[in-house]
């Protein structure tokens, strides 16, 4: 338990120092993006990059057909009521 601590101390220093080494020698019209220490630390935790996609795209993917619903067909209660006033 303790080597793992000392080991992901050593790794937060070591990937400092590569972070702004990268960044002194980062060309900025290449990498717009500055270079951070977890983009070195193999301890830091990888965030999962979101997907992007539209409905549709969903639906084609699990082969199934979307239809968008249309005005009519939507739900009563989902307008709002009438505000009447005494």
């Amino acid at each position: 338990m303790m080597a793992e601590a000392k080991r992901q101390h050593d790794w937060n220093v070591a990937s400092t120092i590569m972070a702004l080494m990268a960044e002194m020698n980062r060309d900025r019209k290449r990498r717009r993006k500055p270079f951070k220490p977890d983009d070195f630390n193999p301890y830091a935790d990888q965030k999962p990059i979101v997907a992007r996609g539209t409905v549709e795209q969903a639906a084609a993917m699990l082969g199934a057909n979307f239809q968008p619903r249309t005005s009519e067909s939507l739900c009563r209660k989902s307008e709002p009521e009438e505000h009447t006033s005494s």
